[in-house]
């Protein structure tokens, strides 16, 4: 093409993040939410430092027209390997009327926007009038993901990617709290499901009765809206429910939503990449910014943290888990980790 004196574009150049909740999702076959990274093997990765596609463009550019005689960029400085220990946790559950004042529908469960949500999570909560072993049904499914409890325990996870709209589940006693937290995990990007509605899509039922009566907290997770809806300072995600805990000492290994503190000293702010061996599904802030969401589903492992994120001296890092963990400690590093490059 060069050769021809043809244009050529290259995609992408420069690789980026979907900070925050700003990844959407693909819809081919199944709906595909897209990882936190937009890297994209690109000529110049995440954090701006030449990858080895940089030096081929340039040594194959340079066989047909001049190229700069300055070398090319250094990579950016990057942060000491730092490990992180969480020794503050307090459940989501317990605390989700501090991050936002639940909404009351008498009838069925509205949706997150009917709730003015556009991204994060919604939590559902209702009484079961009845107890035993039955199915929980949710007509229309679930927008993205559903984490199902009773009194407080986990019976199960619905995915709209599986289809899924019914669960089993045990109920121990007449008036259980059902609590049904759901996670907008992307809009679709592109084609007839541009706008598909997230939260619970539909009535639910336990073998057949209705379940009316729902408290419905729309949790945005960014510091306005907490602000908007607690008397306390909310300039890092988490201080609220921290500011508010009883017991902020809870175990932080415990399972079920939660959101987990701990602080770590820097010196010189640089680049850095948040690994989490061993956490299973949440989202990350540091110093009150979004870096986004993590999965140990992968195929990311790693979150880039920018070093402007970063300030001298002691810096606060804050974890909602949704599920569970092996043990309270993340680690910075200074090499990332996005898994194998799709062909």
């Amino acid at each position: 093409l060069l050769s021809a004196g043809a244009s050529v574009n290259i995609y992408m150049f420069h690789g980026g993040t979907n900070f925050g909740f700003t990844n959407g999702a693909n819809h081919d076959h199944a709906y595909e939410p897209i990882v936190t990274s937009y890297d994209y093997d690109a000529a110049l990765t995440e954090s701006g430092d030449p990858s080895p596609k940089y030096h081929a463009f340039r040594e194959v550019i340079a066989r047909h027209a001049p190229v700069p005689d300055e070398p090319a960029p250094a990579p950016s400085r990057k942060l000491p390997p730092t490990a992180v220990e969480l020794t503050r946790r307090v459940s989501l559950l317990a605390h989700a009327s501090v991050l936002a004042k639940p909404v009351r529908v008498d009838a069925d469960p509205v949706t997150m926007e009917e709730l003015g949500l556009r991204a994060g999570y919604a939590l559902y909560r209702t009484t079961v009038p009845v107890s035993g072993d039955g199915v929980l049904r949710f007509a229309g499914g679930v927008g993205d993901r559903a984490q199902v409890f009773v009194d407080g325990a986990p019976v199960g996870v619905l995915e709209r990617e599986r289809h899924e709209e019914a669960l089993p589940v045990r109920l121990p006693r007449a008036g259980a709290t059902l609590d049904v937290l759901v996670e907008n995990m992307g809009g679709v990007n592109y084609g007839p499901r541009i706008g598909s509605r997230k939260g619970l899509l539909g009535p639910v039922t336990f073998d057949g009765t209705a379940l009316h009566g729902w408290d419905c907290h729309p949790l945005a997770m960014d510091a306005d809206a907490m602000d908007a809806d607690a008397d306390a300072d909310a300039d890092a995600v988490g201080s609220v429910p921290f500011a508010s805990a009883q017991s902020p000492a809870e175990s932080p290994v415990d399972a079920g939503p939660a959101f987990h503190h701990g602080t770590f000293e820097v010196r010189t702010p640089a680049d850095t990449f948040l690994s989490l061996p061993g956490w299973t599904k949440g989202q990350a802030w540091i110093n009150g910014f979004h870096l986004g969401r993590y999965w140990n589903r992968g195929p990311q492992r790693t979150l880039y943290v920018p070093a402007p994120v970063l300030r001298p001296g002691t810096n606060e890092l804050v974890l909602l888990e949704l599920q569970a963990t092996t043990e309270p400690r993340v680690h910075l590093t200074d090499t990332p980790d996005l898994g194998p490059v799709k062909p």
